[in-house]
């Protein structure tokens, strides 16, 4: 009910003050209204705009208070009470006069308005202190700036020292008023504030005062028993709780619940708490009085149940009994669920194309409803190579959480580590009466930081004057913000500043999530002694941080958003991202509005856009094969598709023990093909040796168990040194194109009785077969008469460092042209030109045709056909294959023409582009029939068929379902004149 409200009043300035209803059954609707309207009352403090003093008790020393600062106090009551059901559209300050008894002691001048007599009020109330007599209902005329008014105000108010504004509504509301009457336990001064039949209010404010050594307290004066006249009893009865039935913010919780209900009789009401899981939690009734506001009963709940923080939402279930009462129900159950309204239980996930065209593409959103707006975001991930500091230009990327009473941005000669400026947190004060205590000072980094393996926070900092109990705490947030865990703590070195800047870092842990860091500076002990800057105005006290930076990690650098209510889609694309995306890595997040709000991100879809002739596809498909889709060129004439196995780089081949050789040898037993003779090596220890070890012996050979494919500019090169050997033996270099089935020699050397002095060095030339994969092997042959003497040591030829020069990088490839127009390629083995074999890369690539002149190739796509890919069958293989690039299911319509993706599967249509494929129909005597072309009956999928003769009631009687000649057909019984038919595909 609020949600329909708030998307107005979001916008609005100011917020309403009045007429709100808030649904809290429903989480986002509470979660949206603590989010507009209790928060548009934070920030009182600067509008209260009191123009009182502390130093006169004469008429005017109270002072009055803005109007806008009323209307933040109207607000937050009527906040309240709307969170608890009751008519939330009461007034505050209006100019009602007071609440005059006959029986009164002490009678105002009755025009006095309550806003006047609440305003005095607090004014005793400040002044009186530290006595506590100024928080007496009957306060005597011994307290200081007493006056009728002011005692007519403490008698029919709410009264409180330490809080004022909306602060003290709070206050009263939860009970956290310290004061003299029983009220506390009685729970008055929330029974006031939510009495179901008052509609005027009046609040007496001062904010408080702290001087040298004196503190003037802030005080408050709420106006809340009215005149008859001012009330409405018009109004029906009706149960209100404290905390309120449904989502309460637990931020509100009291140790002291309550259940009101206007005339009933709780005297003899018993309370029954149990928890979510329905174990029964010990409560003491404490107040049953009547009195004040509507009539209740008041218990106080258990440590587990008088909380004021949650993780996760916390539910407790209550039921009062025993009510009496004309007309009141006897029974009241309802249940109170405590959460956290910073924190919401959903998140945004985004969804689309990991390896989207450079031109762009549409993801969906979803995880998110019932919220008034979505988000999506667009961050680009980069190097973390920033320095941030605290200079004016660039400006600095913080959140300040700072005073504006002393130089965030500081010039202080000597406290900054580079440039001019550093940043500077310091007290600002020793004493801040608004929060009783110190007031912490802190900055946020706004940039999200990724941290990688060794990633640290980087910064330089100086202390100034800061006692031991001052301390810097560097923090950082893994949630948004939600949460923070502490890196380290620096604390202060007592009254002497550190003589120069200390260099920090701090790894950052690896969450796998964007992290925030900030810098929060706080006082450990509200005892200790501390410098302010109020004090030492002209002195460098607190803390200079300087030189913040990240190493060894990223970060996310934000560009575009697109945001809408409702928003289910969004377009990633250079426009909508503001710069364009061809390059790098982008995090696509999506996250909620609520009351104004924005909540933190969700889980980031990882995109990597690919540019024109870049080919997107599974890199581990299956052996059968898949499609890859790519961003053509209009102009092109044809594509070439070259499918090749990537070459293993230039390699030597020698016989030394590591790396072992890649070698098969065929030799005789009398010698070893991995020969150590001293000399006959060109390189290490070993060499390959040769030889014919007989009379009659025809042949020894090794061939090398390696691939090569040689470039237009390749050679064979090797070093040999023949031993004495007959001049008819010849050693050949021989080459095979087809794995080792047939050879060719390419090269020989004859041999010599006269052995060789040195290794030579050899070329063989291997132009001829550029682009061709080929293997070698070294053979000596004896081409005619008898061998030499074998000499088991001097006998053959040694060879050693075989390489090929300035290989191809690919071992093999085949082009295939591609029709101009087509976005998409198919790898299987009929275009690889032989089958795909599980584990063995190969490269695919894709260059555009204008008409004879061949275009630039596209960047390559290595990909391993894999056995695991078989475990994709079905709709999902077909996803996955043939439609990389596009989120299909199976019952959404892609590509808009009308027909389901399901059905595009079924039936081998193209689910990217909308088409419509009419059935053939054939009708008989007695049946009618429907058929289409079926090139694939899918496995997966049950093929069905039904007739209607009204299009709204369908049927399969008598349907009859048949595959044959690679058609589907389907017939059905001949029936009145309308009769339709149409195809029912399910999937198994």
């Amino acid at each position: 009910m609020f949600a329909s409200c708030l998307a107005a009043s979001a916008l609005a300035d100011p917020v309403p003050t009045r007429g709100f209803e808030v649904d809290t059954s429903n989480r986002n609707n509470v979660v949206a209204f603590y989010q507009s309207v209790f928060q548009a009352s934070e920030g009182y403090r600067d509008r209260i705009n009191w123009t009182g003093n502390y130093t006169s008790t004469a008429a005017g020393a109270e002072g009055t208070t803005s109007a806008a600062f009323a209307g933040d106090v109207e607000r937050r009551l009527n906040y309240f009470r709307a969170l608890c059901g009751v008519p939330a559209d009461v007034r505050v300050n209006t100019g009602f006069t007071v609440n005059i008894q006959e029986a009164d002691t002490y009678k105002p001048d009755p025009s006095t308005t309550k806003a006047a007599a609440a305003q005095r009020s607090a004014l005793m109330i400040a002044r009186t202190y530290p006595n506590s007599g100024g928080l007496n209902h009957n306060p005597p005329q011994s307290n200081t700036a007493w006056t009728t008014a002011a005692w007519n105000a403490n008698k029919n108010g709410n009264l409180a020292l330490g809080f004022f504004g909306p602060g003290a509504v709070d206050a009263y509301v939860q009970e956290n008023v310290v004061g003299i009457s029983n009220w506390n336990i009685d729970v008055g001064h929330r029974r006031w504030l939510l009495c179901h039949w008052s509609t005027d209010f009046a609040s007496g404010d001062t904010p408080g005062l702290f001087s040298g050594n004196s503190v003037r307290p802030p005080s408050n004066a709420m106006y809340v028993v009215p005149r008859a006249a001012d009330a409405n009893f018009n109004i029906d009865p009706l149960f209100h709780s404290y905390p309120a039935a449904g989502y309460f913010p637990v931020e509100h919780n009291s140790p002291y619940w309550s259940l009101s209900y206007h005339k009933a009789d709780f005297s003899a009401a018993t309370v029954t708490l149990r928890d979510a899981a329905l174990n029964v939690l010990p409560v003491s009734v404490v107040s049953r009085r009547s009195g004040f506001g509507d009539n209740s009963i008041v218990w106080q709940v258990p440590a587990s149940a008088a909380i004021f923080s949650v993780t996760g939402d916390t539910t407790f279930h209550v039921t009062v009994s025993g009510i009496q009462g004309e007309n009141v129900p006897t029974v009241h159950s309802y249940d109170v669920t405590l959460f956290d309204p910073q924190r919401l239980n959903q998140s945004g996930v985004v969804t689309g194309q990991s390896s989207p065209l450079a031109a762009g593409s549409t993801y969906q959103v979803s995880g998110l409803e019932g919220v008034e707006q979505v988000e999506a975001g667009m961050f680009q991930r980069k190097a973390a190579t920033w320095v941030e500091g605290a200079e004016d230009s660039p400006a600095p990327k913080v959140i300040a959480k700072a005073s504006s009473t002393y130089p965030f941005l500081a010039a202080v000669a000597g406290f900054a580590k580079s440039g001019t400026k550093a940043f500077h947190l310091t007290f600002p004060t020793r004493y801040d009466p608004m929060i009783n205590g110190v007031p912490q000072q802190s900055f946020e980094l706004d940039r999200e930081i990724v941290p990688g393996t060794g990633s640290a926070l980087t910064f330089q900092y100086r202390r100034g004057l800061m006692t031991p109990a001052t301390k810097l705490a560097v923090e950082s947030s893994v949630d948004g913000g939600l949460t923070w865990s502490n890196l380290t703590t620096i604390s202060g070195g007592g009254g002497t500043s550190d003589a120069a800047f200390q260099a920090s870092s701090l790894p950052l842990p690896s969450a796998g999530s964007p992290l925030r860091v900030r810098f929060r500076f706080y006082l450990s002990d509200p005892t200790s002694s501390l410098y302010a800057h109020e004090d030492y105005p002209t002195a460098a006290t607190g803390i200079f941080i300087d030189d913040i930076g990240v190493s060894a990690g990223d970060w996310l650098e934000p560009w575009g958003t697109v945001k809408a209510s409702g928003l289910t889609s969004f377009a990633f694309n250079s426009t909508t991202a503001g710069t364009s995306i061809g390059s790098g890595t982008w995090w696509l997040r999506a996250r909620a509005y609520l009351g104004g709000k924005a909540f933190p991100w969700g889980a980031a879809k990882v995109v990597t856009p690919r540019g024109q002739f870049e080919l997107s596809g599974s890199t581990t498909p299956p052996v059968s094969g898949a499609n890859y889709n790519f961003l053509g060129d209009p102009a092109a004439t044809s594509y070439r598709f070259e499918v090749s196995a990537p070459g293993a780089g230039a390699w030597t081949e020698g016989a030394e023990t590591a790396p072992p050789p890649q070698i098969i040898a065929q030799t005789s037993p009398a010698y070893t093909v991995l020969s150590t003779l001293t000399g006959f090596r060109k390189s290490g220890a070993r060499s390959f040796r040769l030889g014919l070890a007989t009379l009659t012996d025809p042949e020894d050979f090794f061939m090398v168990e390696r691939d090569a494919t040689p470039s237009a500019t390749s050679a064979l090169e090797f070093w040999t040194r023949r031993g004495p050997m007959a001049v008819t033996n010849r050693l050949h270099v021989e080459l095979s194109t087809d794995g080792g089935n047939t050879w060719t020699s390419i090269w020989n050397l004859p041999g010599t009785k006269k052995a060789d002095k040195a290794m030579t060095r050899q070329s063989v030339s291997l132009s001829a077969w550029a682009g061709t994969a080929v293997k070698f092997r070294f053979a000596l042959r004896n081409a005619g008469g008898n061998n030499l003497k074998w000499n088991a040591s001097k006998s053959g030829v040694w060879v050693d460092d075989i390489t090929v020069t300035n290989p191809s990088p690919v071992l093999w490839s085949k082009e295939t042209t591609i029709a101009a127009g087509a976005t998409t390629v198919t790898l299987n083995e009929v275009i690889a030109g032989r089958p795909l074999v599980v584990g063995q890369t190969v490269q695919i690539r894709l260059r555009p045709m204008y008409g004879a002149t061949a275009g630039a190739w596209g960047p390559a796509l290595l990909v391993t056909p894999s056995a695991l890919s078989a475990s994709l069958t079905g709709f999902a293989a077909y996803q996955a294959y043939e439609y990389p690039s596009q989120s299909l299911a199976f019952d959404a319509d892609s590509d808009g023409d009308g027909m389901v993706d399901g059905i595009e599967y079924a039936f081998s249509t193209d689910p990217t582009r909308p088409s419509v494929a009419a059935d053939s129909i054939a009708i008989t005597v007695e049946r009618m029939e429907i058929s289409r072309d079926l090139p694939t009956e899918r496995a997966d999928v049950n093929y069905n068929a039904e007739w209607s003769d009204d299009l709204t009631t369908w049927s399969s009687e008598g349907v009859d379902v048949r595959i044959e000649g690679g058609k589907i057909i389907a017939s059905a019984p001949i029936g009145g004149p309308s009769r339709v038919m149409r195809w029912v595909v399910l999937q198994k």
